[in-house]
Parts: C-alpha cells; sequence; structure tokens
C-alpha cells in the first residue's frame, strides 16, 4: 500500500514538472499574425546583393591595389607548382642541349625550337578551362575575361622571358652577342602572342592546334622563317617582320573587345 501511494505521488510530481514546460497550443489568430509579421519583415528588409557589394569594394581601391588583385588571383590560377616544373624544364632543356651539342649554333636552333614549344604547351595549359566551376567564377568575376587572360598572358610571357634570355648564354657560350638575345626573344614572344590571340578569337583547342600547326610548319620547311638564328641573311629583317606582325595580332584584342562594347 505504501509503495503504491510513493508510486502515485512519484507521478503527480512528474505530472506537475511536464506541464511547466509544456506550451499552449496557438490559436488560428495568432498563427496568421505570425505570417503576416514575417512578410512585414521581408518587404523591410531587402535581399543583399553581393555583387554590388563586391564592385563597391572594388571600387574603393586604388588603382595599384586593384592591379596586384588581379596579378595575384591570375598567380593562382595557374600554380605556384605549375611556374616551378616550367622553370625546371627550361632549365633540363638548356642544360641537355649544351652538353651535348658541340656546335652551338645548331645547339642554339635546337633549344630555340624547344623553348618555343614548351610555351605553346604553357599558353595551352594557362587557358584550359579546369572545370564547369570555374569558367562560372571567371564569368562572375569583377574583372572582365579579357583582363584576366591579358594578365595571365603577361605572366606567362614574363615568367618564360626571364628564363628564356639568361639560359641562353648557357648554350651559346662565348659566341653570345645582344643579336642572339633577340632571337631567343622573337620566336617566345611571337608564339605566345599566337598561342593568346588563337585561344581568345577560336577558342583553347582550336587556338592551340593552329599554333601547334605553325610551329610544326616552320620545324619542317628547309627555309626557316621564325628560328632565324644571328649570320642569317635576313635575320634582322625577318625577327622585325616577326615583331611587328606580333604587335598587329595584339591590337586585335582591344579591336575585339571596343567592338563588344559597342554591342553593348
Amino acid at each position: 500500500m505504501d509503495e503504491n501511494q510513493d508510486l502515485a505521488k512519484l507521478e503527480k510530481e512528474w505530472k506537475a514538472h511536464f506541464d511547466r514546460f509544456t506550451a499552449p497550443e496557438p490559436t488560428r489568430e495568432m498563427t496568421l499574425d505570425l505570417i503576416q509579421k514575417i512578410k512585414s519583415t521581408e518587404q523591410n528588409h531587402s535581399p543583399v546583393d553581393l555583387r554590388l557589394e563586391l564592385e563597391t569594394a572594388q571600387n574603393s581601391l586604388s588603382f595599384k591595389e586593384r592591379l596586384v588583385n588581379i596579378f595575384l588571383s591570375q598567380w593562382n590560377f595557374y600554380g605556384t607548382t605549375s611556374w616551378l616544373l616550367t622553370g625546371l624544364a627550361m632549365v633540363a632543356i638548356t642544360f641537355t642541349i649544351s652538353e651535348n651539342t658541340a656546335d652551338p649554333l645548331f645547339g642554339f636552333t635546337n633549344w630555340i625550337k624547344c623553348i618555343t614549344l614548351l610555351v605553346i604547351a604553357v599558353i595551352g595549359y594557362s587557358f584550359r578551362p579546369k572545370n564547369e566551376g570555374n569558367e562560372i567564377i571567371e564569368a562572375l568575376s569583377y574583372y572582365p575575361i579579357i583582363q584576366q587572360m591579358f594578365t595571365r598572358f603577361i605572366i606567362v610571357m614574363g615568367f618564360q622571358l626571364t628564363l628564356a634570355l639568361p639560359l641562353c648564354f648557357f648554350v651559346v657560350g662565348r659566341e653570345s652577342t645582344i643579336l642572339y638575345l633577340v632571337s631567343s626573344f622573337i620566336p617566345v614572344f611571337f608564339f605566345g602572342v599566337v598561342g593568346f590571340v588563337a585561344t581568345f578569337w577560336l577558342g583553347q583547342k582550336i587556338g592551340l592546334s593552329l599554333t601547334l600547326f605553325i610551329w610544326f610548319s616552320q620545324v619542317l620547311l628547309k627555309r626557316k622563317f621564325l628560328f632565324q638564328v644571328p649570320g642569317d641573311d635576313s635575320f634582322l629583317v625577318m625577327n622585325g617582320i616577326i615583331f611587328v606582325l606580333s604587335i598587329l595580332l595584339l591590337s586585335t584584342i582591344l579591336l575585339k573587345n571596343r567592338f563588344s562594347e559597342k554591342l553593348k
């Protein structure tokens, strides 16, 4: 009997404990009032425009800061590891040719062919579409696509030329002169420009294929137009023509950009 009384007392205590935490069921009017308050809150607070906030933040930066930001973003796109591997590949090509070629002029010709082919490969790699998500990020970026591509082109060419110009001395040796610097600069610059312009106008696959076709045609032809070396009869004339042609090809990018802005 005492045990039953204790159980009833304990049940009553627990029931009172639960009653303290039991909320009353809301009425229909309370529910409608809550819905109306939520609607009025949404109307008073407009959604956040993330794009506008990004543009506002970018516009508050100085020109130097914006320039640094776009270069850093494109450097990160390519990846530090890829830069290091590219540099190691150029060094390996240079010392392999310099140590295994007795004729400096012949070695220099083979070296510039290999280096320009590496430039084409780097251009194709750096302008490749990584994935659909990356393309969306590029399209939504504060910087237009043309600015992103041109910045990436400057990084690629700057890195390649910075390494190529001093490395040519290891191949040529004591016979190196300013003309050898010219003959290494012009082909690297030309194939970089062709790869960039062809990719911009025709897309990554067609642009890369066209650039490779030009390279192979010059390697297989007996009369060389692009791989001129000091001592050739038309060395200065051909290099001058190639340089002017490269500048004209680059200018087509500006023309397309202006034409696109007029259509808008």
